[in-house]
């Protein structure tokens, strides 16, 4: 009993694990999780509707008014990021330079706001970003693609919105309506929303990983493997410039921001790789790109985790709130 009540302990402290967990599952197990990647535009729902409950829906307006802020985000992830990593790989690893071009033209993931909640962010912030970028993008993309390659790839606008409807603001209205009639309810199994949203975005994980590698065989050269760790040092840096973006913001916010410019729309990604683009090595490049950053997202924690540390340390408190009627 010891032993699983200190696992818990440290899943509890480290509930970010459950990213490489799943990782690790859909590599060594893909027969058994491939077969829920159909499912998971269900497990997207859940994992909004639960994350949705613990918002701060004042906060969230709040964020949604800061045009500035937006349009700085926006420009960054959806304009310069893409061409930014584009471009060094089209110069020395030409091979390579498509798939970080569609990895980085994609908009902000659509669990971005269970990763910033994990990590200690602002989980309305990031909610923000990702359903501005995502409503963007379907006019930012074939822009991108034209500039860079000179091809116009066709974004299939409505289908993107109707997702973005499904499993954004179905999951969020219906949240929104159960912290309005049932406020107790939701503040007393508040524990029970979070895990919820960890466990099923460990099961989504797995489900993708095993969907992708398990119909293409990974395999990397010592140059693949040079050239990675290269372009993640790069955009490292990249992501540092995505921090100071929001100069005004508070510590927390800027990471949160930089975190959505880093944690990009895989599916969507694959999507267009496949459909426009296919062949088994583009797939791979981005299943190993997604493989990476996936793998770095508990040290972004720490960073995350330092920056508001930062906020406290300079006595930057939280903007006090009140409730609010939405319903």
């Amino acid at each position: 009993m010891r032993i699983w009540q200190k696992l818990r302990q440290v899943f509890a402290e480290n509930q970010i694990m459950i990213v490489l967990i799943g990782i690790v599952a859909g590599l060594l197990l893909p027969d058994i999780f491939r077969p829920l990647s159909p499912y998971g535009t269900y497990m997207l729902m859940l994992i909004f509707f639960a994350s949705s409950l613990r918002l701060n829906l004042l906060e969230l307006l709040g964020y949604a008014k800061d045009w500035k802020m937006l349009l700085l985000s926006g420009g960054f992830m959806l304009v310069f990021l893409p061409l930014a990593m584009w471009l060094p790989p089209q110069i020395f690893a030409p091979d390579w330079a498509l798939a970080f071009l569609i990895m980085g033209a994609m908009p902000t993931g659509m669990t971005i706001a269970l990763i910033a909640d994990l990590f200690g962010g602002k989980t309305s912030l990031a909610l923000v970003v990702t359903a501005v970028t995502s409503l963007l993008a379907p006019l930012t993309i074939p822009v991108i693609f034209w500039l860079a390659i000179g091809r116009v790839v066709p974004v299939p606008i409505l289908t993107l919105f109707a997702n973005l409807f499904i499993t954004i603001v179905i999951p969020f209205i219906l949240a929104a309506l159960l912290q309005r009639r049932a406020p107790k309810t939701v503040a007393k199994y508040d524990a029970w929303w979070r895990n919820l949203s960890v466990w099923t975005f460990g099961l989504l994980i797995a489900a993708i990983v095993g969907d992708t590698t398990g119909q293409e065989t990974i395999v990397l050269t010592v140059r693949d493997v040079g050239l990675v760790i290269v372009m993640l040092i790069y955009i490292g840096g990249l992501t540092a410039l995505a921090y100071m973006m929001a100069w005004w913001r508070t510590n927390a916010e800027k990471a949160t921001l930089a975190l959505c410019m880093v944690y990009l729309n895989n599916t969507l990604a694959l999507y267009i790789a496949n459909r426009y683009f296919f062949n088994g090595r583009l797939m791979t490049q981005l299943v190993i790109l997604l493989l990476v950053i996936n793998v770095l997202l508990p040290p972004f924690r720490w960073i995350a985790a330092y920056a508001s540390h930062q906020d406290e340390k300079m006595g930057i408190k939280p903007t006090k709130t009140k409730k609010i009627r939405i319903f």
